[in-house]
C-alpha cells in the first residue's frame, strides 16, 4: 500500500469535523477520530511496535474501528508470509514485511515466530551474527509487548539459548515500552464543550499533517543515509558492491578501451564486436540499472530515493538511458553518437569511483573516544546495567585514533558485549567499581599491525581466554566469537596492572589505509 494521499488526508479530516460538528446524539464520535488519527501517527510516524494496541481498541462499532480492523486483518497474511520467507531462507522475505508495515502494525504475538524464524537461520550460518542479533531482537519485543502470553517462560528460555544476560535483561519491560495510557471511557454526557472539539481537531490535523510530512516529504541521497544509519553500513556495503561487480565493471568498465578507440575513429571491429555485446547483449542494461536501483530502495527503505535525492545515482540513470538510446547510431558510424558515449561513459566511470570510495569508508571504523563513550552510554542505558554504581569509568584514545576493518555495528555489537559483562561482574563485588576502554596498536612478526582494544575491569573473579571461548555462552560471548571470526579478530584475557584486575582484549588487524 503506497504511503497516505490527499485523498486519505481528506477523508481523515472530514471524518474529524464531522466529529467535531455533532455536539448532540453520540458522544463517543468525536474523540475516536482524533485517537484513530493519533493511532495511526503512533505507527505511520513513530513505528512503535505498541501502536497494534491502540488500533486494536478503537471501537469497532464506529467507521474508525472499522478500518483499523479492516486494515489490521489486511497486513496479517503479509507479515505471515515474510515469516515464512525468512524461515525458508528467501533472501526477498523483506518484500513481504515492506508491504505489510505500510498497511497497519504487526500482532505482538507474531515475534515470537519470528525470532524462532531467525534463530534458526542463525543455527544454519552460525559464522553470521546477523540472524542471532534479529532473533534476540524479536524475542524482546515478543517480552516486552505480550508479557502474560503462556509462551513467554518458553521464549525467555530460547533467548537464553542465544545470550543468557540478554534474557536477564529482557525480563524485565520497562514501563514506556508497553504502557499505553488508557483509552477514555464514554462519557455520560450527551454534549461536547467547543473547546474540547477545537483541541481535537487541532491534534488530527497536526497528526495527519506531520504523518504525510514524514510519509511524503522526507527523501534523502545514499550518503546521507549512510551518515545516519551505521547500522544499515553492511548492506549499503553489499549492495554497492553487487551494482559496481555486475554493471559498472563488467559492462561498463569493461568497455573503456573499446570506447577511447571509437572516440579516436581507431576501433576494430573486434572492440566494436565487444563493444555492442557488452552494452546491448543479455539484459538490456537499463532494466539491469532498475533493477540495482530497485534492490537500493526495497533493501533500505522508503527515506532512500536514487532519483529525487541522489544526484549522483540520477546522473547515473540518465547516462545509462543515454547509451541504451544509442545503439543503431553508433552502429551506424554517427560521430556524434560516439561523443555522447563517450560522456556517458565517463559518468558512469565516475559513479563507480565514487561508490568504491564510500564502500572503503563504510568497512572501516575509527577506534576513539567517541566509540567508546556511545558503546558504554548504550549499555548504561540497559535496565541491569543501568542499576550498578559505578565509581569511575576511565576512557583513554590516542590521536590519530586507528582504524578497522570493520563494520561500525559489528565493532558496537562486540564492544557491548564485552563492556555489559564488565559492568555486571564490578556490579556483583565490592567496591571500588571502576571500568576502562583504551586502544593500542601493536606490530606482528610477519609486519601487520594489529589494533588491540582493552576492557578492563577491578573485578577479582578469576577469568581466563579458556574460560571466555569454553563458557561463551553461559557468558552472553557467543555473538561476539561469532562476529570476531568474520574479521579475523580475536578475544583474549590479560592480567591486569596497577589498580585493574584484569583486561579482556578484542584483537582486529589495523586498516591497511587510513583515512
Amino acid at each position: 500500500m503506497p504511503p497516505p494521499t490527499r485523498i486519505h488526508v481528506a477523508l481523515l479530516a472530514a471524518l474529524t469535523l464531522a466529529a467535531c460538528a455533532e455536539t448532540e446524539g453520540t458522544d463517543a464520535g468525536m474523540p475516536i477520530a482524533a485517537r484513530w488519527a493519533a493511532a495511526r501517527a503512533l505507527w505511520h510516524i513513530d513505528r512503535d511496535p505498541a501502536a497494534y494496541r491502540a488500533w486494536t481498541e478503537i471501537d469497532p462499532g464506529t467507521p474508525e474501528g472499522r478500518e483499523a480492523h479492516r486494515l489490521l486483518a489486511e497486513a496479517e497474511p503479509h507479515y505471515r508470509r515474510g515469516i515464512e520467507r525468512v524461515q525458508r531462507g528467501d533472501p526477498d522475505a523483506r518484500e513481504s514485511f515492506e508491504r505489510a508495515v505500510r498497511i497497519a502494525p504487526m500482532d505482538p504475538i507474531l515475534y515470537l515466530p519470528l525470532a524462532r524464524a531467525f534463530r534458526d537461520q542463525g543455527r544454519a550460518a552460525p559464522d553470521n551474527p546477523v540472524y542471532f542479533i534479529r532473533a534476540a531482537e524479536y524475542y524482546r519485543k515478543f517480552l516486552l509487548l505480550v508479557p502474560h502470553d503462556a509462551r513467554v517462560e518458553e521464549a525467555r528460555a530460547e533467548l537464553a539459548e542465544i545470550d543468557p544476560e540478554a534474557s536477564r535483561l529482557f525480563a524485565t519491560p520497562e514501563p514506556s515500552e508497553v504502557e499505553l495510557p488508557p483509552l477514555p471511557a464514554p462519557q455520560a454526557v450527551a454534549t461536547w464543550p467547543l473547546w474540547v472539539a477545537v483541541a481535537a481537531l487541532a491534534l488530527a490535523i497536526a497528526a495527519v499533517g506531520l504523518l504525510i510530512w514524514r510519509t511524503r516529504g522526507h527523501h534523502e541521497s545514499l550518503d546521507s543515509l549512510a551518515a545516519r544509519k551505521p547500522e544499515l553500513h553492511p548492506a549499503i556495503h553489499y549492495l554497492v558492491s553487487s551494482l559496481r561487480h555486475e554493471l559498472l565493471k563488467h559492462r561498463i568498465g569493461a568497455v573503456g578501451g573499446a570506447i577511447d578507440a571509437l572516440a579516436r575513429g581507431t576501433a576494430s571491429e573486434a572492440q566494436l564486436e565487444f563493444l555492442h555485446g557488452r552494452l546491448y547483449g543479455g539484459e538490456p542494461i537499463v532494466d539491469a540499472w532498475r533493477g540495482h536501483v530497485a534492490a537500493f530502495e526495497r533493501a533500505l527503505g522508503p527515506e532512500l530515493d536514487l532519483w529525487r535525492a541522489d544526484p549522483h545515482f540520477r546522473a547515473g540513470g540518465r547516462a545509462i538511458e543515454t547509451i541504451a538510446k544509442l545503439e543503431r547510431r553508433i552502429a551506424g558510424g554517427d560521430a556524434r553518437a560516439r561523443r555522447k558515449l563517450a560522456e556517458a561513459h565517463a559518468t558512469l566511470r565516475a559513479l563507480d569511483a565514487r561508490l568504491g570510495a564510500l564502500a572503503h569508508r563504510l568497512v572501516r571504523t575509527s577506534v576513539d573516544g567517541a566509540l567508546f563513550r556511545d558503546v558504554v552510554d548504550a549499555v548504561r542505558s540497559e535496565y541491569a546495567a543501568g542499576q550498578v554504581q559505578l565509581d569511575e569509568v576511565v576512557i583513554r584514545s590516542p590521536e590519530p585514533a586507528p582504524s578497522v576493518e570493520v563494520f561500525r555495528v559489528d565493532l558496537v555489537l562486540v564492544l557491548k558485549n564485552v563492556v555489559r559483562n564488565a559492568i555486571l561482574a564490578v556490579g556483583s563485588h565490592e567496591p571500588p567499581r571502576r571500568i576502562g576502554l583504551d586502544v593500542e596498536t601493536e606490530i606482528e612478526p610477519t609486519g601487520e599491525e594489529t589494533v588491540r582494544i582493552h576492557v578492563r575491569d577491578t573485578c577479582p573473579q578469576e577469568l581466563t581466554t579458556e574460560d571466555v571461548y569454553a563458557r561463551r555462552m553461559s557468558r552472553g560471548l557467543g555473538l561476539v566469537t561469532a562476529a570476531l571470526s568474520r574479521y579475523d579478530g580475536a578475544i583474549l584475557v590479560e592480567p591486569g596492572h596497577g589498580e585493574w584486575a584484569k583486561s579482556v582484549v578484542v584483537r582486529f588487524f589495523r586498516a591497511d589505509d587510513e583515512d
